[in-house]
């Protein structure tokens, strides 16, 4: 038990008993002196200028991952002396930096991570769970220090100097794609190294996969745009993971969507157990570079040059759909170059009532009905719905409300299932649904009292209590989230712009991945905080009604 707690307090960044003598406490340089395995690590460790801070400072925490003596004789003949050598001390220190984490990140959250960047600022490929670090592995031995975490290692670490395109030049399976990269003239992209970025990285293969011809055409100098625009749509700037990294977003996460260099989204999708980018398929994910990470794909991602009309008339299933936007008119912006969202009925969602009736009437006198009907299909702008907010109010280009919601797999626009998300065009997004949305007048945001949103925030704690009682402290956490997505969807208007950015960041999805009980408890107090407010200003609206009725009984409120 007191060995948890020690633990934990570690985790928290808090030392678990704060000693009489700094110069007693069981530091990093201290531990790694006194173990007779890592003699050769401490040569480094002293010779780094962050040595006398890993050995003195009891405030900053760090990781440190430690290869044994026997992992340094795995090293070639005269390595490690070299590596000595004072004219080498910047290869050094950036060989040291690249074992040290700035921070103390106990196993259970390595067994969450893909990626560390190191204090090189390089990053470090990581598997915990199989116990493999780069081209390293785990020991099993883990040692506690008053100011981090030592990791024993059976290899050194190095970092490596190959940029993006060096890599893939050197991987062997990239041959076609680096001659592209060449040839559209966008190496240096590849290998600037002022900046971090995600390669979607094609193999050989995935090229083979293309039409006969269409590969040699690419090459061709009248092809020279087309080749540099899709080279381009394989690379963003910014760090994109599948898997997480401490300090990054990864795919798939709330509101994000990277753009490519090309200038569009690069759409993610995860369902059953695969992940695809654009529709191909990643087989290898998080491979690091000097600059930035490398998703291995299995098809060759070309940007989209259809408009959403164009993209709607090359679906057999949304012919009845297209006919209906001729009939009414609005074929006309959703072919022009301004930017829609579109949730596209199939032509089986057509076939149920009432719109079969009103379909198989369809006339002049009709065409108004069935305009209301497309218009609340249609929104202004783009809004991605895979990995889009999990609660989110949109509003229709009439400017009716309707309700986007994301829970696991399941995605829904007012409660109609979404069959497939975020097919785009160069002007917006489709999205294919499985029926007509409702036509569902809400009552006027006027008419919403705040005793209406005080019941939801009650009826929100009742349900996460539940949940927090139980140990579900992830999804007490997640219910939060959606639950305050939904809330301000709804009932904004009654927050000042103060309480309703910091009940915004309070609800924001930050990737975590330990700790759940104590985001909950924090989300949770967020909520408290809010409801403290609305019931303090029902009290108002309550005693000015009392006022103006001095006769009225008072007892009991």
């Amino acid at each position: 038990m007191i060995c948890s707690l020690f633990f934990s307090l570690l985790t928290l960044g808090l030392s678990p008993a704060q000693a009489a003598n700094p110069a007693e406490a069981k530091t990093i340089g201290r531990i790694v002196r006194e173990r007779p395995e890592l003699s050769n690590f401490l040569q480094l460790l002293e010779k780094s200028d962050i040595g006398s801070l890993l050995s003195e400072n009891t405030s900053i925490r760090y990781t440190i991952f430690a290869p044994t003596d026997l992992a340094f004789s795995k090293l070639p003949e005269g390595a490690f002396e070299t590596l000595l050598d004072p004219r080498n001390d910047d290869r050094l220190e950036e060989v040291f930096k690249f074992h040290v984490l700035s921070r103390s990140e106990p196993p259970f959250a390595l067994e969450k991570y893909s990626l560390l960047r190191t204090l090189t600022g390089q990053f470090l490929k990581l598997d915990y769970t199989n116990c493999s670090l780069g081209k390293a592995r785990f020991l099993p031995e883990t040692i506690q220090c008053s100011n981090g975490i030592i990791y024993l290692i059976d290899g050194v670490l190095s970092p490596t100097t190959d940029d993006l395109f060096q890599f893939l030049q050197k991987d062997g399976r990239f041959t076609i794609f680096t001659k592209a990269i060449t040839a559209s003239r966008q190496g240096k992209l590849f290998q600037n190294m002022h900046g971090l970025y995600t390669t979607f990285a094609p193999t050989d293969e995935a090229f083979s996969k293309l039409p006969e011809g269409v590969l040699d055409s690419l090459f061709k100098p009248e092809n020279d745009e087309r080749l540099e625009d899709i080279i381009k749509h394989h690379i963003t700037s910014g760090i994109f993971a599948l898997g997480k990294v401490p300090g990054y977003t990864s795919l798939g996460v709330s509101e994000v969507t990277p753009t490519s260099a090309f200038g569009q989204q690069l759409n993610y999708k995860h369902s059953g157990g695969q992940h695809r980018v654009d529709g191909s398929l990643i087989l290898e994910q998080d491979i690091p570079g000097a600059n930035g990470v490398i998703h291995v794909i299995d098809e060759l991602m070309l940007p989209v040059e259809m408009s959403l009309l164009e993209q709607l008339r090359s679906q057999p299933r949304f012919s009845t759909l297209v006919c209906l936007l001729e009939d009414t008119g609005l074929d006309l912006p959703v072919g022009s170059s301004s930017s829609f969202t579109i949730f596209a009925p199939t032509n089986d969602a057509w076939k149920k009532e009432p719109y079969k009736t009103l379909l198989n009437k369809r006339n002049s006198d009709n065409r108004e009905a069935l305009f209301g009907i497309l218009a609340r299909h249609v929104i202004t702008g783009k809004h991605v719905t895979e990995n889009g907010r999990v609660f989110a109010k949109l509003r229709t280009i009439h400017g009716a409300p309707i309700y986007l919601t994301r829970k696991g797999e399941d995605r829904r626009i007012s409660g109609v299932p979404i069959l497939d998300t975020d097919q785009e065009a160069f002007n917006g997004l489709i999205n294919a649904i499985a029926s007509v949305i409702p036509d569902q007048m809400e009552l006027p945001e006027g008419d919403i009292a705040t005793v209406d949103a005080i019941e939801y925030l009650q009826a929100t704690f009742e349900e996460a209590t539940t949940l927090y009682a139980n140990a579900q402290y992830e999804a007490c956490w997640r219910y939060y989230i959606y639950r305050g997505n939904e809330f301000l969807s709804k009932y904004r208007l009654f927050l000042d712009n103060g309480t309703r950015r910091t009940f915004e960041n309070a609800i924001r999805d930050d990737q975590t991945v330990y700790q759940f009980a104590a985001k909950a408890w924090s989300v949770r107090n967020a909520f408290r905080d809010v409801l403290r407010k609305l019931e303090q200003k029902e009290d108002r609206i309550i005693d000015s009604y009392l006022m103006q009725v001095p006769d009225r009984a008072r007892f009991g409120r």
